[in-house]
């Protein structure tokens, strides 16, 4: 999560997916991975425990699949931006961006219980949009006791 407070009464947070990897590193974590199994599989396969080659396949083949549906989500990122005369909500996931408009001075930021989390609404009469899905809870407080406070600002 980055935010950016400007001194000039504008409030801007990006949150994003934590990636910790760069997809070439993550390709090289993958194919290490994948040798060394095949290495111990072929090891045991040698010593006549054939039936390892099998499942070590299916390991590697999984693991693939885990990173692959992982790299296909991480441009993924939520972004508030609020100004003296809008907040602006974008939501974009895969490629696809949900661009959400509403005037400060109707708009409320709430936390509703789901599950064992919560998640954040920004509603303004019958539109809402939840955001903060890639914060943790004490981010989520944060942020929507920040935004409240700033939207408090704007109300009439």
């Amino acid at each position: 999560m980055s935010a950016v407070l400007s001194q000039s009464n504008e409030f801007s947070i990006v949150a994003r997916r934590n990636c910790s990897m760069s997809p070439r590193a993550l390709l090289a974590f993958f194919l290490v991975t994948a040798v060394l199994s095949l290495l111990i599989a072929m090891a045991w396969a040698m010593a006549g425990v054939w039936w390892v080659l099998p499942f070590a396949g299916v390991e590697i083949g999984a693991l693939g699949i885990a990173f692959i549906a992982f790299g296909r989500r991480v441009g993924d990122f939520e972004r508030i931006h609020l100004d003296e005369s809008r907040l602006v909500v974008e939501v974009c996931e895969r490629d696809r961006v949900c661009r959400h408009e509403f005037v400060p001075a109707w708009a409320k930021v709430e936390t509703r219980r789901v599950g064992l989390g919560s998640e954040v609404v920004v509603r303004c009469r019958d539109q809402q949009v939840v955001v903060g899905r890639y914060l943790d809870e004490g981010g989520r407080e944060l942020l929507v006791r920040e935004l409240s406070a700033r939207l408090r600002e704007r109300r009439f």
